[in-house]
């Protein structure tokens, strides 16, 4: 199954060291997403890095650093998708460099999006899926989301107001993954979070990809 962090929209104290942890324990991918980061500002948070760690790496912002970086992949908006041809270019350019695909991804906040972009992408993040802390409800009920991703396998990760005790509720959907944010940013102790959740993993006998 899919685990996924995305990173804060700020930096929080004690980023680095939160991250590096988490990629070091079992994190296959790290979202970067920095919506007020400058270029600069993005290869800067990427060096804090070293390269085995760096190659879990999504960007979801100044896609032609990955002509410079051995990242894992690129995550699409709805303005990159709209720029359908400089996308297609960067993306090629990567590849060619690096000599082999790089991971696309792309995010979804209903169904007939999630329809249009399944066979576009390696995976999709549907949000939102589950209640936040804050009283945020999902948009979709699990009956119908169980209904439809049969007839969408191995690519949809559930997103939004996940916790540890969303993984069960994403597999028994048919997710094919999970995404997390908030949940560990906001804690007090993102780190003890961490581990709860790759134990949790473990308890329900699914493998991380």
């Amino acid at each position: 199954m899919k685990f996924i962090v995305i990173t804060p929209s700020k930096n929080v104290d004690n980023e680095y060291a939160i991250v590096s942890h988490m990629l070091k324990n079992g994190l296959p991918t790290l979202h970067i997403r920095k919506p007020g980061f400058s270029r600069e500002e993005t290869v800067s948070y990427i060096e804090h890095f070293p390269e085995d760690q760096q190659n879990k790496m999504v960007l979801h912002s100044y896609h032609n650093v990955m002509l410079d970086y051995d990242l894992k992949g690129l995550h699409l908006s709805r303005r990159h998708k709209k720029k359908q041809f400089a996308s297609w270019l960067t993306q090629t350019k990567i590849e060619l460099r690096m000599g082999k695909k790089i991971s696309l991804s792309t995010s979804s906040k209903s169904l007939s999006s999630l329809v249009d972009n399944y066979k576009n992408f390696d995976y999709v993040m549907l949000t939102p899926v589950f209640t936040d802390p804050q009283g945020h409800r999902p948009s979709f009920s699990p009956a119908i989301l169980q209904q439809l991703l049969r007839s969408y396998p191995d690519k949809v990760v559930a997103r939004g107001g996940s916790d540890a005790e969303s993984i069960e509720k994403a597999r028994d959907m048919g997710f094919a993954g999970i995404a997390f944010h908030n949940f560990f940013w906001n804690n007090e102790d993102p780190l003890k979070e961490f581990d709860r959740v790759v134990n949790k993993f473990q308890q329900l006998g699914l493998s991380i990809q």
